[in-house]
C-alpha cells in the first residue's frame, strides 16, 4: 500500500508531468528542426581503412598535440597499444566495408548518439533525481515527518521510498526514451541500416575528423543504439541514488538539491585540474557527469581524455557501487538521528 502511494504522489505531482512532456517536446523539436535532406549516396569506393592501421601512430599524434609528457603519455600509449589487437580483428572481420548511411554516417550517427542521447541522458537524469528527492523530503516540507516517524512503519519508510523512486525512474526514463526515439525514426529512417557495422568506412570520431570510429567490441547499429539505452538507464539510476542520499542527509528538499547540484559541480570542475593522460583526471571521468559529457564516446577508445576501454561501463559500476552504499549509509544514520 505505502509502495503503491508513493508511486501515485510521484507519477501525478503536476511538475514531474510537466517536466516529463516538456522533455518530449524539447526532443521533438530537436529531431524535426534537424537537416533530413540526405540521400544514401555510395558512389565512394569502399576501403577496408582497419588494415594497416597503426594505433601507436594515433597515441603519439595526441601525445604531441597536447604536450603530455611521462607516466601521462605511457597511460595514453598503453591503452592504444591494448586498441591495436582489436583493430586487426576489425580489419580481419571487414567492420569498415559496411556502408551504413555513405556520406552522410557521421551526420546522422552523431545526431542520435551524441545530440539526441545527450539530451534524453541529461532529461532522465534530471527526473530520476527529482523523483528522489521529491519523494524522500516530502514529508519534511510539509511538517508530517514527525507523524510518519511515530507510526509502526516509521523510518523504515524509507525503504519503500526508494524502491519507488527507482520504479519511477525508470518508468520516466522508459517514457521520454521511447517516445524521443519514436520521433526521432519516424523522422529518420534507420530501417536499412541496422545490421550495418557502426564502424563503417564512412564513420569517424565524434570531433575529430579523420580518425575511424574506433569500438572496443563490434557493434551493428542495433546493437549499439541496445548497448547506449542500457547505459543510459544505468545514468538514470545513478541520479535516483544521489538524489535519494542527498534528500536522506540534508532531509530539506531545496537544501538537497543544492547539496546535490553542488556534487555534480564539483565533480565536473575537479577533473580539468588535472593533467591530460593522468590516472587522477581519469579516475573523475568515470563519474556520472563525465559519463554524461561523453555520452557521444561510450563503446569506443576515447581520445586522450580517455585511458582505459570501456570507461563507460567502469564508470557506471563503480557510480552505482559508490551512491548505494553511499544511499545505505545515508539510510543507517537517518534511522539513528533525531529530527528536530
Amino acid at each position: 500500500m505505502l509502495f503503491r502511494f508513493e508511486l501515485k504522489k510521484l507519477v501525478l505531482l503536476p511538475v514531474m508531468i510537466g517536466f516529463v512532456v516538456l522533455c518530449i517536446v524539447l526532443n521533438a523539436v530537436i529531431a524535426i528542426a534537424s537537416y533530413n535532406d540526405y540521400s544514401l549516396n555510395y558512389e565512394a569506393d569502399i576501403v577496408n581503412i582497419f588494415e594497416g592501421l597503426k594505433t601507436n601512430e594515433i597515441a603519439e599524434k595526441y601525445i604531441r598535440k597536447n604536450g603530455i609528457t611521462g607516466e601521462n603519455a605511457k597511460n595514453i600509449r598503453n591503452k592504444y597499444e591494448k586498441l591495436q589487437h582489436v583493430i586487426d580483428e576489425k580489419a580481419a572481420n571487414g567492420d569498415a566495408l559496411s556502408k551504413y548511411f555513405g556520406e552522410k554516417t557521421h551526420y546522422l550517427h552523431s545526431m542520435l548518439f551524441k545530440t539526441m542521447f545527450m539530451a534524453i541522458i541529461a532529461e532522465s537524469c534530471l527526473l530520476a533525481l527529482f523523483a528522489a528527492l521529491i519523494s524522500v523530503t516530502y514529508e519534511n516540507l510539509r511538517d508530517t515527518e514527525h507523524i510518519i516517524s511515530a507510526t509502526k512503519v516509521g523510518r523504515r519508510i524509507l525503504r519503500t521510498k526508494l524502491c519507488a523512486s527507482l520504479t519511477v525512474a525508470i518508468a520516466l526514463t522508459a517514457v521520454v526514451l521511447g517516445v524521443s526515439l519514436c520521433v526521432f525514426f519516424l523522422r529518420f529512417d534507420f530501417s536499412g541500416v541496422w545490421d550495418d557495422n557502426v564502424s563503417s568506412m564512412f564513420n569517424y570520431a565524434v570531433n575529430e575528423y579523420g580518425k575511424p570510429f574506433m569500438t572496443w567490441q563490434s557493434f551493428t547499429v542495433k546493437g549499439y543504439l541496445w548497448a547506449t539505452i542500457g547505459i543510459t538507464f544505468g545514468m538514470a539510476i545513478c541520479f535516483c541514488l544521489l538524489g535519494y542520499a542527498a534528500g536522506v542527509f540534508v532531509r530539506n528538499g531545496y537544501g538537497a538539491f543544492i547539496a546535490a547540484a553542488l556534487v555534480i559541480g564539483i565533480t565536473f570542475l575537479v577533473k580539468v585540474l588535472f593533467p591530460m593522460g593522468s590516472v587522477s583526471r581519469a579516475i573523475w571521468g568515470l563519474t556520472p557527469i563525465w559519463l554524461w559529457k561523453n555520452s557521444g564516446l561510450w563503446f569506443t577508445d576515447g581520445g586522450a581524455d580517455i585511458i582505459w576501454a570501456n570507461f563507460e561501463s567502469i564508470g557506471l559500476f563503480l557510480s552505482l557501487t559508490v551512491l548505494s552504499i553511499t544511499a545505505f549509509i545515508a539510510t543507517k544514520i537517518y534511522k539513528k538521528r533525531e529530527l528536530l
